[in-house]
């Protein structure tokens, strides 16, 4: 069973996820919160296992109460109408980032990760890469400025 608390300053949002939700028997929601300062409390009274997360919330956004979560903390899935954030969401070790309105497949495929990291599996590609250092990435990302940049392995094959 997954323990789900909802944190959504938007009712509307809150019981779109709580809809999706019934259709998957091994969730529970044990409490919902509309604000950053509730999030903190009722992790703490309630010790769930995710946390489906808004990121723009009064009381503390979402990014500022996954970094100030106790450990253990519980696995977190923001779920935004932002995509500006996603990189600071997984730099604060997020399952996933999904965009508003959050379709039923998204959701299923965040939850099969929840299950997947509570089951002590990984994502396995860069496991995969330290176990055969024989296996290279394919692409990667490259910051520049602001920016991130998908760039090709091959570009940089280059040899002088």
């Amino acid at each position: 069973m997954i323990r789900i608390l909802i944190a959504d300053d938007e009712l509307p949002a809150r019981q779109r996820l709580r809809q999706l939700l019934v259709a998957h028997p091994d969730c529970e929601v044990v409490a919902e919160a509309e604000n950053g300062a509730q999030v903190m409390e009722l992790v703490a009274s309630t010790s769930p296992d995710l946390l489906l997360l808004d990121i723009q919330m009064p009381q503390g956004s979402g990014l500022d109460v996954a970094a100030c979560l106790p450990s253990p903390r519980p696995a977190i899935i923001f779920c935004t109408a932002f995509d500006e954030h996603a990189v600071d969401a997984f730099e604060l070790n997020a399952l996933d980032y999904l965009l508003k309105p959050v379709s039923r497949v998204r959701l299923e495929k965040a939850l099969s990760r929840v299950v997947a990291s509570r089951a002590g599996a990984t994502d396995g590609a860069l496991d995969h890469l330290f176990k055969d250092p024989q296996q290279r990435l394919s692409r990667f990302l490259v910051r520049n400025g602001a920016r991130y940049l998908v760039i090709s392995a091959d570009a940089t094959d280059r040899k002088s």
